[in-house]
């Protein structure tokens, strides 16, 4: 039984083996023939000995001859600014930029829109919470959170560069906010589980 597989493995090899060669030598005949078709390229057809003299004339360009660029002193600067504003006309001009009104005169121009000052720069509000305080002799210390940050602060100390502890008094607490010098006040609930003595 083992000698009959081997042989149909033998034969089943040797047609496969048969049928690669068969197929090379059919592809390579397939190449020879599309290279049989290909047609030679002709050379281009050479120019004419007319366009040859010109050329051959030109040599180089002269370029002192081409004069020097001028550039005209009424060009615009192209840095200015620009407004989308109509230019307004003169007093003595009748024609107004706006047209002419219902009524045939020329229309009037609107009244400039008045200049708004900016609003004053305000203070974030605080995002402190009181939690206690402590008061040692005259000194009072504070307990405060803000976040996952608790900070320990006496009168005149700073909490994160930005805040001053100005002063602090039984229902409040007086901030200064550093980069715009404004005060700023933490009212204390009497009433707050969380008040320390």
């Amino acid at each position: 039984m083992e000698k009959q597989t081997s042989n149909t493995r033998k034969l089943i090899l040797g047609g496969a083996l048969a049928a690669t060669l068969l197929a090379v030598v059919w592809l390579e005949e397939s190449d020879v023939e599309v290279e049989e078709t290909v047609q030679p390229i002709l050379p281009a057809r050479p120019a004419s000995s007319s366009a040859r003299s010109k050329k051959s004339d030109m040599g180089h360009l002269p370029i002192d001859q081409l004069g020097q660029r001028k550039f005209s002193a009424e060009a615009d600067d192209i840095f200015a600014s620009t407004s989308w504003e109509p230019k307004r006309s003169l007093a003595g001009s009748s024609q107004s930029p706006f047209g002419l009104g219902p009524d045939g005169r020329p229309a009037l121009s609107p009244p400039p829109a008045p200049v708004l000052a900016p609003p004053p720069p305000v203070a974030p509000p605080l995002q402190f919470k009181y939690v206690g305080r402590i008061t040692e002799g005259k000194i009072t210390s504070v307990f405060l959170s803000m976040a996952e940050n608790n900070y320990i602060a006496k009168v005149g100390e700073r909490i994160e560069a930005k805040y001053r502890v100005d002063r602090i008094k039984d229902d409040a607490i007086e901030f200064t906010y550093l980069p715009l010098g404004i005060k700023q006040t933490l009212l204390i609930n009497n009433n707050n589980p969380g008040k320390f003595q």
